[in-house]
């Protein structure tokens, strides 16, 4: 499946040139200091095992030192296939499983981040 990337000023959007035929409830979450990788293991997901949508920031904010990535899914139910496909191929990078959009629109961060904001 073929990938389009599309740049709103804040967010660089990957997406497939398919729509889901699911709803879209949260993601999973990737973390790196190197932003150009996030890009790369968002368009294998979605060319190869069925993601439609991702995204990761432009720039970091500050006092932030890894980029996200943002792999959009319906529910956590690829948090095990995922996290195995991190230790094979994407070890490289932080994986931190799955994260609703409603803890996210409640302002449900981890420790970590709030740390250094």
């Amino acid at each position: 499946m073929k990938t389009q990337i599309r740049d709103d000023g804040i967010w660089i959007w990957i997406q497939s040139e398919t729509k889901p035929s699911y709803s879209i409830t949260g993601k999973y979450l990737f973390f790196s200091e190197d932003r150009a990788r996030l890009i790369e293991i968002a368009k294998k997901e979605i060319r190869n095992h069925g993601f439609h949508l991702a995204k990761t920031p432009k720039t970091l904010r500050k006092n932030l030192t890894d980029y996200v990535l943002c792999l959009y899914y319906k529910d956590d139910s690829r948090k095990h296939e995922l996290a195995e496909r991190h230790r094979q191929q994407y070890d490289d990078v932080k994986y931190r499983y799955w994260k609703s959009d409603e803890a996210t629109l409640k302002g449900e961060y981890s420790k970590e981040f709030l740390s250094k904001l």
